[in-house]
């Protein structure tokens, strides 16, 4: 055979191409890292927010260790201060023997049982500090989480300020409030996959197989940290509403599997419920940052025809912490007072201001 010109000027292009792409990537990298960097120097937290939930976010843990306790206004970390014991800390320390799925193989049980004892420490902090706060199962994947990244100090006023603030409304004496929050999943799939919406209505599905999704911040479901880390970067950026939107993003990821299935409540229910470990979730995070934009908690909430308490965190986000001021101290007075008002609420009066 002929000695070809063509296919070796081929190979040497394609492996310049190549060459080319991984050089612009490493620069485009490289520029997003100066980015984090300069707006961590600044305290600038709205030019965070913006780098937290696009691309590849935040990057890595050591700047992840810097950024989010500027998101999470807790820069001085928590103190440890003797308090009563809180009634829900028996079932934590039950889950926290369950814990630290992502410490690498072959750490020493010794290290484990440290961590065990710091997370266990972290969250009754958390609920001895607030003690109208209500633990669930799952509040620890968030901890060990936050743990792992940013220590014990950090770690317990990060704890604090998304139970009061991100997650509270999975903290109050029941999980009828989060329960609300996953059926507006059910409104996203009706007005924007219609055809799925009426595959899971004939089968009699309801939205709750992504509760986990979203009382753990996919946390409990998801093997690889890093993706949860990158996940976390996009939700404690965001509405606490953005796991409700995510989770619908998912559904829709995976319409032609789901259409495929028979009409069997249970086994779809099964599908539904397991989180994809292949899914590239910097391409999952913009189409979910789409659907938001699409449909804000606002727009959502109206097309719903039941919208959320004015007392939901979904609804207090803007006014309680997304404005908060990057050197203003965070005020937990009325989300104290939210967590003590009983059971009966009201449906938002003034949806407008929902952001």
């Amino acid at each position: 055979m002929p000695f070809s010109h063509t296919k070796l000027l081929r190979k040497r292009t394609s492996g310049i191409s190549h060459s080319s792409n991984e050089t612009k990537e490493t620069a485009e990298l490289q520029r997003r890292i100066h980015m984090i960097n300069n707006a961590i120097a600044r305290k600038d937290i709205a030019e965070l927010r913006k780098l937290a939930v696009t691309g590849p976010g935040l990057v890595n843990d050591g700047l992840r260790r810097l950024a989010w306790p500027l998101l999470l206004r807790c820069e001085k970390g928590g103190e440890v201060r003797e308090a009563d014991e809180h009634s829900d800390e028996a079932q934590a320390k039950l889950d926290v023997e369950r814990s630290f799925v992502y410490l690498p193989k072959g750490t020493r049980t010794t290290a484990k049982k440290q961590y065990q004892r710091d997370l266990q420490e972290v969250i009754a902090c958390v609920l001895r500090r607030h003690l109208d706060l209500h633990y669930y199962q799952g509040f620890h994947d968030i901890c060990s989480v936050l743990l792992i990244v940013l220590g014990k100090q950090l770690a317990i006023a990060a704890a604090e300020n998304i139970a009061m603030f991100l997650l509270r409304d999975a903290m109050l004496d029941s999980l009828e409030p989060i329960l609300r929050q996953l059926m507006l999943l059910d409104t996203i799939l009706q007005f924007e996959d219609p055809q799925i919406h009426k595959f899971m209505t004939e089968s009699n599905i309801l939205p709750y197989f992504g509760l986990s999704w979203v009382i753990t911040w996919c946390s409990h479901d998801i093997k690889d940290v890093g993706k949860v880390a990158r996940l976390f970067d996009f939700f404690i950026s965001s509405n606490p509403l953005m796991s409700v939107y995510l989770a619908a993003r998912l559904v829709i990821s995976r319409r032609q599997e789901l259409l495929m299935l028979e009409r069997d409540n249970a086994s779809i229910h099964t599908f539904l419920s397991k989180f994809p470990q292949n899914i590239d979730i910097d391409d999952i995070i913009a189409k979910t940052q789409g659907l938001y934009n699409k449909y804000p908690p606002a727009v959502l909430q109206k097309l719903s025809g039941d919208p959320l308490d004015e007392t939901s965190c979904v609804n207090t986000y803007k006014r309680h912490w997304s404005s908060l001021k990057s050197n203003a101290p965070v005020d937990y007075s009325l989300a104290d007072l939210i967590l003590s008002i009983p059971q009966t609420r009201k449906p938002v009066r003034d949806i407008s201001e929902v952001r």
